[in-house]
């Protein structure tokens, strides 16, 4: 859990940002900072990802697609390094990771169905760090892996951006959403 000092402080950058939604290098800031959501965990790219749809409401679907990319290309890079340093040096950087309830219904799970759980925890809230380090274990096929997570993850951003701009209370109703707009320092009525 992150101190109420860089909450606050992811709050205020976050703030930031959006003073720039509308620039043409928007879009590509939110590759990057999606790719690093996937690595440091602390970064609340759905938050402001709905945010800045809900600014500029004309681009949610580069919003979307950028959120996508960023979030794929980071897993690739998790992927990467697990298959490079192997899992220890890996746990090193997400302590505890292989002892939490995510880890155990993904190892569950993973071990029955594979690339679908990839798929399906790609839609949702939960954390993907553990199914990609299963996935990295495991050995997938690179291909069938990479179309899972872009497919799985341009779904639930397109979702989520265009609720954002047609719908935004009904963000607050789904699950896992909320503390990420609280993250981000969104708030709807």
């Amino acid at each position: 859990m992150i101190s109420e000092k860089y909450h606050h402080m992811i709050k205020r950058n976050v703030k930031k940002l959006h003073r720039f939604v509308g620039r043409i290098w928007f879009p590509p800031m939110l590759i990057l900072l999606s790719m690093l959501d996937v690595l440091v965990i602390v970064i609340p790219a759905d938050g402001i990802l709905v945010s800045s749809s809900m600014l500029k409401k004309k681009r949610w679907p580069f919003f979307a697609l950028s959120v996508a990319i960023g979030s794929t290309l980071g897993a690739l890079l998790l992927f990467f390094l697990v298959d490079y340093y192997g899992l220890g040096k890996i746990l090193e950087f997400y302590p505890g990771i292989n002892q939490s309830h995510a880890w155990n219904w993904t190892l569950k799970f993973f071990n029955q169905y594979g690339l679908l759980v990839v798929f399906l925890v790609g839609l949702t809230p939960f954390s993907q760090q553990p199914v990609l380090l299963m996935a990295a274990l495991s050995e997938l096929a690179f291909v069938p892996l990479v179309t899972a997570i872009f497919f799985s993850r341009i779904i639930k951003f397109s979702v989520m951006a265009y609720i954002a701009t047609r719908a935004p209370r009904m963000l607050k109703k789904i699950w896992g959403v909320k503390n990420e707009l609280k993250d981000a320092g969104v708030k709807i009525n």
